[in-house]
């Protein structure tokens, strides 16, 4: 029901959960979740965006802390409104609860590990991208049951469809 994604920065991790959330919406499934997306800035360089898959909403996760910064900041206030979506997001149902990063805010006990776990108790599998830096934290934090998925959208479909078909047997 829980499988993460690694990969580094250079991957084309977002393209990859797009991808598979249009194939899910073309059978009539319900994604929750978000990816994210970057925006050029002239002061900190790069701003980040989430989408909401549900939704299509976007916000800024990243605040800009001027020209003589080096670099944004993650905004917890963003974070825990986007938490907050996803977490009703789940609540209403889904197919799917997609995450595109276990972060930096994960790794520190914050960020979208309560909506992770909720996610899993209503029997909802959840994807969840994996930077390599965050991995020992992944690791500690599933304990052990999570799959390791590769960047691959069949193998991810594949995976996907399995864990679908077990919980609708077990309904």
């Amino acid at each position: 029901m829980l499988a993460g994604i690694p990969f580094t920065p250079k991957d084309r991790i977002d393209d990859l959960l797009g991808g598979i959330t249009n194939h899910l919406l073309t059978g009539h499934k319900s994604v929750a979740g978000y990816i994210q997306k970057r925006h050029k800035d002239r002061d900190c360089g790069t701003l980040v965006y989430v989408r909401n898959l549900r939704s299509g909403a976007e916000m800024s996760i990243t605040k800009n802390r001027g020209a003589m910064a080096k670099g944004c900041k993650l905004d917890g206030d963003a974070l825990s409104s986007l938490s907050e979506q996803l977490a009703q997001d789940i609540e209403d149902g889904s197919d799917l609860l997609i995450v595109a990063r276990f972060g930096r805010s994960e790794a520190e006990g914050r960020g979208l590990r309560d909506v992770i776990s909720r996610a899993m108790e209503l029997e909802i599998p959840v994807l969840v991208g994996v930077r390599g830096e965050y991995a020992d934290a992944w690791d500690t934090f599933h304990g052990g049951i999570a799959d390791t998925l590769p960047l691959d959208e069949n193998a991810i479909l594949t995976w996907l469809n399995h864990h679908q078909t077990a919980v609708a047997e077990n309904a």
